[in-house]
């Protein structure tokens, strides 16, 4: 034990006189060139939609690219530094999302966002950029109002049909359509039978507001309550 501890004393004093021996790490400089001028000197040749690169750039290299100065795009851009964005609770607490006491033009107005969402997703887009983007799909029980409740159910369930049938073909390409819904759930607590109950339900609460608004026979049209 004695010579080994010995042999690792003078292995150990070897090293430290090969770190102490190494010369001093050089300076890096970097040569920056401005290309500015012969970067738009060179666009000149180029017509209106031409674009030129090399060999090795397809179309996986093309569906990747972002488009500079683009504010949805570039991500860098000093516009976008410093945008917070908030989750369904956040949203909640800060006043930005209402839960209950929506007007019809605001549920209207919901609704076509959503299913505008629906559609973009549909032909082949991100869920994490287009259905995904409407809080009131991440946590839809906790909405108080029974129509939106409803229908941001229904759309869930809508989802998950859809993902279903296309993943039993199985015979889509990733820039046909996107299944990954990131670990956002499709309201499971309720079933296919309950949402389509709930959506009739509102359907006939509907029903009786329209009918609740009608003039009675012999009685002056009234604008506003015909409006609610």
């Amino acid at each position: 034990m004695a010579a080994r501890s010995t042999d690792v004393s003078l292995e150990t004093n070897n090293f430290d006189t090969t770190i102490s021996t190494m010369p001093p790490r050089p300076e890096v400089t970097y040569n920056w060139v401005n290309i500015t001028a012969d970067f738009f000197h060179a666009t000149k040749d180029l017509q209106l939609g031409e674009l030129l690169h090399d060999d090795i750039f397809g179309l996986f290299e093309a569906m990747s690219a972002i488009e500079m100065m683009d504010p949805k795009m570039d991500a860098g851009m000093m516009c976008n530094r410093g945008k917070k964005v908030l989750n369904f609770d956040q949203a909640v607490k800060a006043g930005a999302l209402k839960l209950n006491n929506l007007t019809m033009e605001e549920l209207v107005g919901i609704m076509d966002s959503m299913l505008a969402c629906l559609v973009t997703w549909l032909e082949g887009h991100s869920a994490a950029q287009t259905i995904l983007t409407c809080l009131y799909l991440h946590k839809p029980l906790s909405i108080e109002d029974r129509a939106l409740r409803a229908f941001s159910i229904q759309t869930l369930k809508l989802i998950a049909i859809i993902n279903n049938i296309v993943h039993s073909a199985s015979v889509f390409e990733e820039e046909d359509f996107q299944p990954a819904l990131y670990g956002y759930g499709v309201c499971s607590e309720v079933t296919e039978a309950r949402a389509g109950g709930m959506m009739r339900e509102v359907e006939e609460e509907l029903q009786r507001a329209v009918k609740a608004t009608r003039n009675r026979q012999g009685e002056p049209w009234d604008p506003k309550m015909q409006k609610q």
